[in-house]
């Protein structure tokens, strides 16, 4: 450890630190959490409780992934629960996109506001063309799974500018600094995760 400590330079410490935070803090799952529950705590025209509208949205769009995820990386499908490995994604995520699929129908039957509706079919949809892209190309997973739901909240009625495109900012250089991704890959999903889920969510 005091090895560890010599060699180490502070200031690269802090950033990676800082990064890492960055990246945690805005990972698409709690993204994906945080969204919904605004979505649907905030509007409360379906005739279910909001309580079990929630659920349903937090199972299809983010439980039942990370349980998939541990159960591949038990099996040593992938290697890591950030699935970083180009190559090891496309299965995963075209299982996730089968779970907001069936989860966007959940939410239709049920009612839930246009909205959150939507947002659930972005996820399903998105998440396809993501796997597809995978095959190829490693783009930010993390930047497109902020920047949808950023969309979502503006038609909602929630903008804040200043915090949202510092928010995907931070994000974007912390991928970066984190060697997670290259410049290009974070802008390339933060524009597709843009582009995508204001089409989706206006049409």
């Amino acid at each position: 450890f005091e090895t560890f400590l010599e060699n180490i330079n502070p200031v690269e410490f802090i950033l990676i630190a800082f990064a890492s935070f960055i990246s945690l803090l805005f990972h698409p799952m709690l993204i994906s959490a945080f969204t919904f529950a605004v979505l649907i705590y905030s509007e409360k025209s379906s005739t279910q409780s909001p309580h079990l509208i929630f659920f349903i949205a937090l199972l299809f769009s983010t439980l039942l992934s990370i349980a998939m995820v541990m159960y591949l990386r038990k099996k040593g499908i992938v290697s890591d629960a950030d699935v970083s490995a180009r190559e090891q994604r496309v299965k995963p995520l075209m299982i996730g996109a089968l779970f907001n699929g069936i989860g966007f129908l959940v939410l239709r039957y049920m009612d839930a506001s246009v909205l959150v509706q939507g947002l659930m079919f972005c996820y399903a949809f998105n998440t396809m063309i993501i796997s597809f892209i995978s095959r190829y190309w490693k783009i930010s997973i993390h930047a497109i799974g902020l920047s949808g739901p950023l969309v979502a909240l503006w038609l909602f009625g929630v903008q804040f500018p200043v915090f949202m495109i510092l928010a995907m900012v931070l994000l974007g250089v912390s991928r970066v600094i984190l060697k997670s991704h290259t410049p290009a890959q974070v802008l390339a999903g933060t524009f597709l995760g843009l582009g995508l889920a204001y089409f989706q969510l206006t049409f």
